[in-house]
C-alpha cells in the first residue's frame, strides 16, 4: 500500500471520527479522555484498511509566561529546558532516550518533542500484530505522574530517580518565570496531561531543603595524607577497597599533634550528614573532636 493512499485513507477516517464524536454525548469525558477515545477509534478504523497503520507518539509542552507570549522559542529557554527533560525521561527509562524537537507552534510557545528512535527494518512475519508501545512510553507516563504529584504536593519518593530531571526543568522555568503544561500522546492512543504551576515549582524547590544530622563515631586507621589546611586522611585497612575518611582538624591543633604519614591513629569524630527532604545524601563531613582513650600520649611533645 502506497504512503499517499494510506494517508488519504487515514485522513478520510479522521473526518469520520470527528463526525462520529460530534454526535456523541461526551460531556462527561475529560479533554484527555475524549482525545484518547478519538485517537483509538481513528486507529481502529485505519487498521481496517491497513493493519500496519500506527499513530505517532509525541510530547507537547506548552510554556506559559511573558517570555513565551511571542510563540517563538528563545534558544536560552530551549537549552535550559530540553536537557533536564531528556535526563528525566532517560532516568525513568533506565537507559538513554534521545529526544528531538520537531516543531514550535503558537499559542504561548508550544514545543513538539518526540523520542528519536532509529527506524528498524525487520524480516519478521508481516502477519504479526503491530506493537503499540515504545521504550519512551512508560518513561513519559512516569514523568507526567511525577509532575502531577508535585503540583498536588504529594509524596514523590516513588519517582526519586526522575526528580533531578524535574528539578532541572523547574530551575529553567524559574530562570524565565514560566510555567508549563505537558501532554503525552502514545502509540496506543493514550493521552495523558499534567501541569506545573507556581505551586508545583515551589514544592519541587522545597525538596532541595537540607537537614543536617550529627553523630559521633570512632575511626582507627593509618594516616595516608596530611594537609596544612587541616585535613587528615585515614585509611582503615591495607586493601585497596578499605574505607578512607577525610577528617577536618583545626590547623593550629593539627600542628600541635605532630602527626606523620603512616602513623596509626584512633580519633573520635563528629559526623555531619546533609540530606534533602527525600532523604538523599548531599554531603558527609567528618570533624575531629579528640583522640580516643589511651592514645593521648602519642601526641604529647
Amino acid at each position: 500500500m502506497s504512503t499517499s493512499w494510506r494517508q488519504r485513507a487515514l485522513e478520510r477516517n479522521r473526518e469520520a471520527n470527528a463526525r462520529y464524536f460530534a454526535d456523541q454525548d461526551s460531556e462527561h469525558l475529560s479533554g484527555d479522555a475524549y482525545e484518547e477515545e478519538l485517537r483509538r477509534h481513528w486507529l481502529e478504523a485505519a487498521r481496517h484498511y491497513d493493519p500496519a497503520a500506527q499513530l505517532h507518539e509525541e510530547l507537547v509542552v506548552r510554556l506559559r509566561g511573558e517570555a513565551a507570549d511571542r510563540g517563538a522559542l528563545d534558544f536560552r529557554i530551549g537549552d535550559a529546558l530540553l536537557k533536564p527533560l531528556r535526563e528525566g525521561v532517560s532516568a525513568a527509562a533506565r537507559k538513554d532516550v534521545e529526544l528531538e524537537l520537531t516543531g514550535v507552534s503558537r499559542g504561548s510557545t508550544v514545543l513538539h518533542v518526540r523520542p528519536s528512535v532509529p527506524e528498524i527494518v525487520s524480516d519478521a512475519d508481516e502477519d504479526l500484530p503491530v506493537v503499540d508501545s515504545s521504550i519512551a512510553d512508560p518513561a513519559m507516563r512516569d514523568l507526567l505522574k511525577l509532575v502531577d504529584a508535585a503540583e498536588k504536593e504529594q509524596d514523590v519518593r516513588r519517582w526519586e530517580r526522575i526528580v533531578p530531571g524535574l528539578d532541572g526543568m523547574v530551575e529553567a522555568l524559574d530562570k524565565f518565570d514560566l510555567s508549563m503544561d505537558m501532554r503525552w500522546f502514545s502509540l496506543d492512543g493514550t493521552v495523558r496531561s499534567s501541569h506545573l504551576t507556581r505551586r508545583g515549582k515551589d514544592y519541587v524547590r522545597s525538596l532541595r531543603n537540607i537537614e543536617v544530622q550529627k553523630s559521633k563515631v570512632g575511626i582507627t586507621g593509618r594516616i595516608t595524607e596530611l594537609r596544612e589546611s587541616g585535613l587528615v586522611k585515614i585509611k582503615t585497612g591495607v586493601s585497596r577497597t578499605s574505607s578512607a575518611y577525610e577528617v577536618r582538624v583545626d590547623s593550629e591543633a593539627l600542628i600541635g599533634m605532630h602527626l606523620e604519614l603512616g602513623m596509626t591513629v584512633s580519633f573520635v569524630v563528629e559526623v555531619a550528614r546533609k540530606t534533602d527532604r527525600l532523604g538523599r545524601a548531599r554531603s558527609t563531613e567528618y570533624r575531629f573532636l579528640r583522640v580516643s582513650d589511651g592514645q593521648e600520649r602519642l601526641f604529647e611533645e
